[in-house]
């Protein structure tokens, strides 16, 4: 994280989806990767939501990456394909180019996984972290 890390005020968002049938393993209850999965896809869907843009037009028509370099989650409640699951994501910290994500995946009130998720922006063309571009900044705080 960078020195200069700052924690934003802004709101949450939050992403619902199904949980489906392919999405568990044999336990039947949701795969430990796909947890992660719904975590990115609820950050994927946060960007389209707060900065008007997706990781796929930000990585090839902007030419800036935002690779995750952390990935902590901590599983508190099976999930299983009856359960709709909402996944709540905030800016937890905002450094010069780093960027950390709080996500919360509850199905109604009780709590199923918590994670932090780091990510770095990068000129894809060199692979360098860069200060997050001011046009995203201001949307962050």
């Amino acid at each position: 994280m960078d020195a200069s890390a700052t924690t934003p005020s802004g709101t949450a968002h939050v992403h619902r989806c199904q949980v489906r049938f392919a999405d568990t393993d044999a336990a039947g209850i949701a795969w430990t990767g796909r947890i992660v999965e719904f975590a990115l896809e609820a950050i994927d869907a946060w960007f389209r939501a707060r900065l008007g843009t997706d990781w796929y037009e930000l990585n090839i028509d902007r030419g800036v990456g935002t690779p995750f370099v952390r990935v902590a989650v901590e599983f508190r409640s099976p999930i299983t394909p009856r359960d709709m699951l909402a996944t709540q994501v905030r800016v937890a910290r905002l450094g010069r180019s780093s960027l950390t994500f709080a996500v919360i995946g509850r199905v109604g009130e009780r709590v199923v996984y918590e994670g932090e998720l780091t990510s770095v922006f990068i000129a894809r063309s060199t692979g360098r972290a860069i200060p997050i571009p001011e046009e995203y900044r201001a949307k962050l705080v």
